[in-house]
């Protein structure tokens, strides 16, 4: 199984990663068994891990289609347990969470769908089993509404470009969402704001079925383009960890038609995301063992190999990246992107080279929207 560098402190990293890749396969129905048998450290090793990429439960399912034999000891597969018990605890009460958040915005007079998240997780074996975050919900009506109804409730609200924070309750993280997410390349980004608007009513009529009740979610023709522009976005951000790609490896997992596979090949042409696509679909093949045969896009071991490099160092969302750690002073930010931009120019230039414009735009588009 190929495997990339990792931040393991075992010193063979890339076994580490290989069985890693083979404990989440099983997780999600690909094997049945490991390639070998970990002891107690690799177990260890192989539980934060799982943490580190936010795919506890995933990978605790893996476990429980091993054979006796490749099992953990009780002392880890207990607190391993106990997490699982907690994330499904968790994506309940989100389920419920967010359809009450749907349905106070529709009174209000949003139509909306959640993006990400809880619909996304419908698609998984067992949907309880992935590792849930916040609340993002698009709302009908563009940001100048939007966000005259967010300051109307919270005044001293901060818009970006895309979504505003709507701390509304303690116990509640909302991201509402006026656009779906964006590109540096502004004549990309024009392109891609016509695509959700032409697309947008659709996706707040569309549902998926939770345990809790209905919720509304984009349809999956809209998520194959929305899920893979929104973990291209936090490669350039923060980073992105396994779960990002599983969420996709899902969404791409029933397949598409003829019709749907040329549709789909024309949307990554228009908004010039072949280059990534290629990479992620490699990352895929080898995390997931995604049979990409008929696949409209060609993976790219080069583009391939880096993306599951960064995604092993990152984590979740770049949560455990060391090399954007030590910079916490002032400065560090500006110091950090730049750092990251440097880094992907050789992959995407197109994008990476329009960001330090974006940003100066974005500064000036905060100024006026603050």
């Amino acid at each position: 199984m190929p495997a990339t560098t990792n931040n393991s402190p075992t010193a063979n990293g890339t076994e580490m990663t290989s069985l890693f890749f083979s404990l989440i396969q099983c997780g999600i129905g690909k094997r049945s068994a490991l390639p070998a048998v970990p002891d107690k450290e690799q177990w260890k090793e192989l539980f934060e891990l799982s943490k580190k990429q936010t795919l506890a439960g995933i990978a605790f399912a893996g476990i429980e289609k091993l054979p006796a034999e490749q099992r953990p000891p009780k002392e880890i597969l207990l607190p391993w347990h106990i997490l699982c018990r907690q994330i499904k605890a968790k994506n309940s009460e989100l389920n419920r969470k967010c359809t009450a958040v749907s349905q106070k915005f529709r009174s209000e007079g949003f139509e909306n769908c959640i993006l990400k998240g809880q619909g996304i997780a419908q698609l998984y074996p067992d949907p309880q089993l992935r590792t849930p975050g916040d609340i993002d919900i698009w709302l009908q009506g563009g940001d100048k509404k939007v966000i005259s109804y967010v300051k109307a409730l919270i005044p001293d609200c901060e818009p970006t470009y895309h979504h505003v924070d709507f701390p509304i309750s303690p116990e509640l993280d909302i991201e509402i969402h006026y656009r779906p997410t964006w590109t540096y390349n502004p004549f990309t980004d024009k392109r891609l704001q016509q695509y959700f608007e032409t697309l947008s009513h659709e996706q707040f009529k569309n549902t998926t079925v939770t345990p809790e009740g209905s919720l509304p979610a984009p349809a999956p023709a809209f998520n194959r383009i929305y899920i893979l522009l929104h973990i291209y976005r936090h490669l350039f951000f923060e980073g992105i960890g396994m779960r990002q790609v599983l969420d996709y490896y899902f969404v791409m997992h029933n397949g598409m038609s003829e019709k749907e596979k040329l549709q789909y090949a024309n949307d990554i042409k228009r908004f010039r995301l072949e280059k990534f696509t290629s990479a992620l679909v490699y990352a895929m093949q080898q995390m997931f063992a995604f049979d990409a045969t008929g696949f409209p896009i060609s993976p790219s071991p080069r583009h391939g190999k880096f993306l599951m490099r960064e995604i092993m160092l990152a984590g979740n969302f770049g949560k455990y990246d060391s090399r954007y750690m030590a910079n916490k002073g002032t400065g560090s930010l500006l110091y950090n992107n730049t750092r990251r931009f440097f880094t992907l120019i050789r992959h995407y230039p197109h994008e990476a080279l329009w960001a330090p414009y974006f940003k100066i735009w974005h500064w000036f588009w905060r100024k006026k929207h603050k």
